[in-house]
């Protein structure tokens, strides 16, 4: 391990809690593998999440065609790497990928039997990517501002901005969509949803072209940051938790060592918001004077 990605690993340790308090922290179990569900109103997929149904196992199973259980780490690690990573319409060559750089083998045929295994069982998730990259396409065409409201969101177009409103009510901004005609990935010329945004790759302000995975990732995520965001005010606002950090899906807060207890910190992260009625979000929890992975 070099010396870089040594300090990296160790830069956790270095926050402790303030004598006579304790640091509070709960992470989100599959938060955006809940949402992308609720979102596709997908209550097969949503079940599972309720009857405390292990999803990597069951994806698994059906990749696999046989019962796999946790004991099958090989089947189960392929079948949480579908979950994590198909729900944004990739592709078999970069799932391909994606398991090679997780260590996982895999041949080039069952990747692509795995992309469509997942597509077939959540066939309302693939029907939400090109929902949304109509309705979003629709509003961004529209010159009078009409609004296109698809599943839980809402798109309208407002002088140089595509918007989209989600259950929360705050809003995603596109700067400057178009609909222009583009070169797909598989050779084709299509028209799609460009808009302007810092290249991930360069770095720099040019457009961006989108497609109906990519603006259900920005959904989610952003759902998922929303319902993690009113965790924080609840904690605030319970005078006994103060958030001072979040890390990914986690959220940390520092609190008496006499009046806070993990079961109730986690409750109050673990509240499902009034506006996504249904969605089942559960958290999990710990606290200590110093924080870990």
């Amino acid at each position: 391990m070099d010396t870089l990605q040594l300090l990296s690993q160790s830069l956790r340790g270095t926050i402790i809690a303030p004598p006579g308090k304790l640091l509070f922290v709960a992470d989100y179990a599959s938060i955006e593998a809940r949402v992308l569900l609720w979102c596709a109103q997908d209550d097969a997929g949503l079940d599972l999440f309720r009857r405390g149904a292990d999803i990597y196992c069951d994806m698994a199973s059906t990749i696999y065609k046989r019962p796999i259980t946790k004991k099958n780490a090989t089947e189960r690690q392929l079948g949480k790497t579908a979950i994590l990573g198909l729900g944004y319409q990739m592709g078999a060559p970069k799932f391909f990928a994606t398991c090679e750089q997780q260590g996982i083998s895999i041949t080039e045929d069952l990747a692509q039997h795995t992309v469509d295994a997942y597509r077939a069982k959540y066939h309302r998730v693939k029907s939400l990517w090109y929902a949304q990259e109509t309705a979003a396409g629709e509003a961004a065409y529209d010159k009078e501002g009409t609004e296109y409201t698809c599943y839980p969101c809402t798109w309208v177009k407002k002088d140089r901005f595509l918007y989209c409103r989600l259950p929360s009510g705050r809003r995603l901004a596109y700067s400057d969509a178009k609909i222009k005609p583009v070169m797909t990935s598989w050779g084709a010329r299509k028209n799609a949803l460009t808009y302007m945004g810092v290249n991930a790759t360069t770095r720099q302000w040019q457009r961006q072209t989108s497609y109906g995975g990519l603006l259900v990732e920005n959904i989610v995520q952003a759902i998922s940051r929303d319902i993690m965001a009113e965790a924080m005010l609840r904690c605030e606002e319970s005078r006994i938790y103060t958030p001072i950090l979040s890390v990914h899906d986690e959220l940390i807060a520092e609190g008496q060592k006499d009046h806070g207890r993990v079961d109730e910190f986690v409750q109050l992260v673990g509240q499902c918001p009034t506006w996504a009625p249904g969605c089942p979000v559960s958290a999990e929890g710990w606290a200590g004077d110093r924080y870990r992975k």
